[in-house]
């Protein structure tokens, strides 16, 4: 059966008809459209491909690079479902979480392949084709000119097309797509969706909507949830009430965790839990459930309690060493022991609090199972799930946008996106905005022009930083006119120096044994007592302070998440340390 292609260009003047600015040609865009051509035409299937395909939006919420508008290298149609390929010529590198072009990592890729085309399908998903529930949709990378072998936690092999990966697949790019639509759907039906192939009208509906080419359009923006509703976050919940399964997406501080607070009040003598992964928020949370006398009817645990407390033949060492995979497998293990035991009661009402931690360690399992009835909480249960994309601490590999997207089909959806944290310091916001994109703008010389409030100190050694504490925050704390409360600060440190050795030497946790100082931990997380107080900056996820004093090592790809996460627990004032 043949293969249609939109715009169908003669396949032997390629070179002169697919070209950069310069004129040069694209090979790698021109190699993929030859391979397509010459293997899909033999197909049984019916095939057409898009190539080239320019659309005048592009989707809000997985918009990674702050796109306008999109250009796609190929959309490719078949009966199972929509494919959409980014392509990259010329050999490829990796290193530190980073393509570059070039097998010796001659110059750095502006964008993660991956996550460019990621972006591009949820754009023909949400903002195209988004009356067509029924199709499937799959996203692929090519790098043609790869012949080597190609290895990175930044990818995930079953959907990248190589020259030396070919093999795998008989040398058939055909045989690559079908394997990877079907790998897709598989996973897809871990989280309770199935598709059927397409019916002949959605497959002539689609190709009527890309074909020729898409054209402005009327769209519904996503909306600012506040400025739609033009109340307070509190009242929004007034709103929303009527609805029994509600997916609030926000970035920090724009009050999740408050409207956790007051849709828990709502649920008057009603049997709920209260799910984190987050062990400080978890106890912080449970003291302010206890002051309002509702701890007899709420449970409050980390999503890891919970299933220790289910599982206690695992021991916590044991446990604490399941990746994403291992935890899925256990919530699954779990219910079925649960049920065969016939101990399974699902609770009236679930709060999921920090959920982009949990999207794929079985969270849907579990919603499905302890909420709702005849095991369909995603569809009858009650229940309030709250996360941010950003925060999900993960460089690659874990697929949680796409689990995201999976379960805000059961819930009403909404995205908040006014920031209540951090009003009375704008330059807070700006930085979060920025640092995850270039985690090096701290050390940039103009930096201090550009956050003149936010300022970094740089340190030869922990001995360092200990100094500057005890000097510049403890004593003014200690000092009893000052406006400086132990209650309104934290400080903040970046894991590896809590690991118990830095280069051989003491880690701060031994240097900040000091009168006034102490960790923060579950005890004394409410105390407000007058003492300085410091903790690991991902346990603080959750949590926030009028003054926070990160601890660091050089800003880099590396640590770009715990400096966000840092940055975001700050209300009023910011202030970086840097352990060179």
């Amino acid at each position: 059966m043949p293969v249609h292609f939109h715009p169908n260009n003669p396949i032997d003047a390629l070179e002169t008809i697919l070209v950069k600015e310069d004129g040069s040609p694209l090979h790698g865009e021109i190699n993929i459209y030859r391979k397509l051509w010459s293997d899909l035409s033999k197909s049984e299937l019916e095939w057409d491909v898009w190539h080239d395909l320019k659309l005048p939006e592009h989707s809000d919420q997985f918009n990674y690079y702050k796109k306008t508008s999109s250009q796609i290298d190929f959309v490719i149609l078949s009966k199972h479902g929509l494919i959409v390929l980014e392509v990259k010529g010329g050999p490829v590198s990796t290193m530190l979480n980073k393509f570059y072009y070039g097998k010796n990592f001659d110059t750095p890729m502006t964008q993660n392949p991956f996550k460019q085309v990621e972006g591009y399908k949820f754009t023909l998903k949400d903002n195209i084709l988004n009356n067509l529930k029924s199709c499937f949709f799959c996203e692929v990378v090519a790098f043609p000119h790869v012949d080597y072998p190609f290895e990175s936690k930044l990818i995930d092999s079953n959907l990248l097309w190589t020259a030396h990966n070919a093999c795998n697949f008989d040398q058939s790019i055909e045989k690559f797509l079908l394997n990877a639509i079907t790998y897709s759907k598989n996973k897809h039906k871990r989280h309770f969706r199935n598709y059927d192939d397409l019916s002949q009208k959605e497959y002539a509906t689609i190709k009527k909507i890309l074909s020729p080419k898409i054209g402005d359009r009327n769209h519904n923006n996503s909306i600012n949830t506040l400025e739609w509703l033009g109340v307070q976050n509190i009242e929004i919940l007034e709103g929303l009430y009527k609805n029994q399964r509600i997916l609030l997406e926000g970035p920090p501080g724009s009050g999740k965790t408050t409207l956790a607070k007051a849709f828990i009040d709502k649920q008057q003598d009603k049997r709920g839990i209260y799910l984190c992964w987050n062990n400080l928020l978890m106890h912080y949370t449970k003291s302010l459930l206890n002051e309002r006398g509702m701890l007899d009817n709420v449970e409050v645990s980390t999503f890891f309690r919970f299933f220790q407390k289910l599982n206690p033949d695992i021991d916590y060492h044991t446990l604490s060493s399941f990746n994403e995979d291992d935890f899925y497998t256990l919530v699954k293990e779990t219910i079925v022991k649960l049920e065969l035991a016939d101990e399974l009661i699902p609770y009236d009402f679930l709060v999921i609090d920090e959920a982009q931690d949990l999207f794929d360690r079985g969270l849907d399992l579990f919603i499905n199972s302890f909420s709702g009835y005849h095991k369909k909480g995603l569809i009858n249960g009650n229940s309030l799930i709250l996360y941010d994309i950003d925060q999900s601490y993960s460089n690659s590999g874990r697929n949680v946008s796409e689990l995201a997207d999976l379960i805000s089909e059961y819930y009403s959806h909404f995205k908040l996106n006014e920031i209540k944290r951090s009003a009375q310091n704008p330059n807070i916001r700006k930085l979060s905005s920025e640092i995850l994109d270039s985690p090096g703008i701290i050390n940039t010389t103009d930096f201090k022009s550009s956050y003149p409030d936010i300022p970094v100190l740089y340190h030869e050694n922990l001995q360092s930083v200990k100094k500057h504490i005890v000097k510049n925050i403890l004593t003014p704390i200690r000092e009893t006119d000052s406006s400086l409360k132990g209650d309104d600060c934290i400080i903040l440190i970046e894991s590896t120096f809590l690991k118990g050795s830095y280069k051989g030497k003491e880690d701060l946790r031994e240097l900040l044994i000091i009168k006034d100082i102490e960790e923060l931990s579950e005890f004394n997380i409410r105390d407000t007592a007058n003492k300085l107080r410091y903790t690991s900056i991902l346990k603080f996820k959750g949590l926030e302070k009028k003054n926070i004093y990160i601890v660091i090592s050089e800003p880099s790809d590396l640590n770009k998440y715990e400096i966000f996460v840092g940055i975001t627990r700050a209300i009023l004032n910011f202030e970086i340390n840097i352990v060179k």
